[in-house]
């Protein structure tokens, strides 16, 4: 029994992955490059973690797997921050506040999480005794404290604006 990808024209099959991933991309807007970082940087560190792992011995399936599912909770962590800017927008939009940024949170998060991957990498090339230039490791968890702070500062706003209204 043939498989229907067998069937398939493979000019069709791209030509439909593109569109697809354009839509997509239309969609999501600056968020989209972001994701796709996100995501590469998400792979790198569970690689290095596993070469880690190997490296020292301690290779284990349970922890191979906890890694992925950890991955795939970052997507749902984005998920609720992109959940977040929508609600945020389209409510201010339907009472005539008119927020010029289609992201907010959703960017933040997955900076953050950018970030904390390249800390992740980083401790993982540091585990197999690789030199590391210490600015790099300060730029890393620098940058990762002021995206931080910038999404602090925005929830800040909000308790201020709302204390203001009470």
């Amino acid at each position: 029994m043939k498989n229907l990808f067998d069937k398939a024209d493979p000019v069709i099959v791209k030509t439909g992955f593109v569109g697809f991933m354009t839509i997509i991309a239309a969609q999501l807007g600056i968020l989209f490059p972001v994701l796709v970082l996100l995501l590469l940087c998400m792979v790198v560190d569970y690689i290095t973690g596993i070469i880690s792992a190997g490296y020292h011995g301690k290779i284990k399936s349970s922890v191979g797997l906890w890694g992925i599912v950890k991955k795939l909770l970052y997507a749902v962590i984005v998920a609720v921050a992109i959940a977040c800017d929508w609600v945020i927008i389209n409510v201010a939009e339907q009472v005539g506040i008119i927020i010029p940024a289609d992201t907010f949170f959703g960017l933040l998060v997955s900076l953050w999480l950018i970030f904390n991957e390249l800390i992740s990498i980083l401790e993982n090339l540091i585990e197999m005794e690789m030199t590391l230039p210490g600015f790099l490791i300060a730029l890393v968890d620098k940058f990762k404290h002021l995206i931080e702070n910038q999404g602090s500062a925005a929830v800040d706003a909000v308790n201020v604006k709302d204390r203001e209204n009470e």
